[in-house]
């Protein structure tokens, strides 16, 4: 359920304030820093931040699927396959 929360949006993007948020004024509006679940953008921002974590730690993504990282050694090669489920 939170897998896309940590995402850091590129572009700037505005909401409305979520029900039970609302200061009374209705033209108030949310800039949203981080991705939210349900966002377009979400699975992207994940991903690229995802991917630069893993690159820091010697992983890099595979030509043929994105989703697949694989970091090689001396002593072989260790592989790391993503699958996230939105259903």
């Amino acid at each position: 359920k939170t897998a896309f929360l940590n995402g850091d949006l590129a572009e700037e993007l505005w909401m409305r304030q979520p029900p039970g948020y609302s200061n009374g004024d209705p033209t108030q509006a949310c800039q949203l820093l981080k991705s939210v679940y349900g966002l377009k953008q979400a699975p992207c921002c994940w991903y690229e931040k995802l991917a630069a974590e893993l690159g820091k730690l010697g992983y890099e993504p595979s030509m043929s699927d994105p989703a697949l990282f694989v970091k090689r050694g001396s002593d072989g090669s260790i592989y790391v396959l993503l699958y996230v489920d939105d259903i």
